[in-house]
This record gives C-alpha cells, sequence and structure tokens, in this order.
C-alpha cells in the first residue's frame, strides 16, 4: 500500500493505489466490465408508480423547459424529473 487511506461509509479501505486503479479503468473506458442491467429506478428500494403533481412556472419559464427537453429528445415530464433528481443528488451530496 501507498499513499493516503480512505475509507468508506460502508467500511471499506481505499487507497491511493485502488484510485489509481478506477481512474486507469475509466480512461481505458472500463473495456471488458460487465454490467448487469436491473429493472426499476436506481434512486428507489422498489419500483413506485409515477403520479402526475402539479408545478405552478411561469409561461417564459414552461417554453424554456419545454425546449431544453426537445433538444435533448425528451419530454417535459423526463426533463423535470431529471432536473428534480440533480437537485436533490446536490443537496444529499452536500450533506455529507
Amino acid at each position: 500500500m501507498s499513499g493516503n487511506t480512505y475509507t468508506a461509509e460502508n467500511g471499506f479501505v481505499i487507497t491511493d493505489d485502488i484510485v489509481d486503479k478506477w481512474a486507469k479503468e475509466a480512461e481505458d473506458n472500463f473495456s471488458g466490465a460487465i454490467v448487469t442491467e436491473f429493472t426499476g429506478r436506481a434512486w428507489e428500494d422498489e419500483t413506485q408508480p409515477l403520479k402526475p403533481r402539479t408545478v405552478r412556472l411561469s409561461d417564459t419559464v414552461w417554453h424554456l423547459i419545454e425546449a431544453d427537453a426537445k433538444r435533448r429528445k425528451m419530454t417535459v415530464s423526463a426533463w423535470t424529473r431529471k432536473a428534480i433528481l440533480n437537485e436533490l443528488s446536490s443537496e444529499i451530496a452536500a450533506q455529507r
């Protein structure tokens, strides 16, 4: 072991050597990696049905969202879910 060591929340010890290995794998586009598909949504313990919700927005903001969603080839609902989840992820990360 060389360099620093870090301990993850689950107790797993991470060394600079491991970080270097992960960086090399990322730079190599994770060649040979096996991806396991899963059903449901990564942020939920179980897949829950989606329900319509009401949000009050100005027409200007709504049109900006519609335009960006169209540019990204997404529905407005998918765009909104992604924006909300990105904000939640940022908040959770900031609290750690």
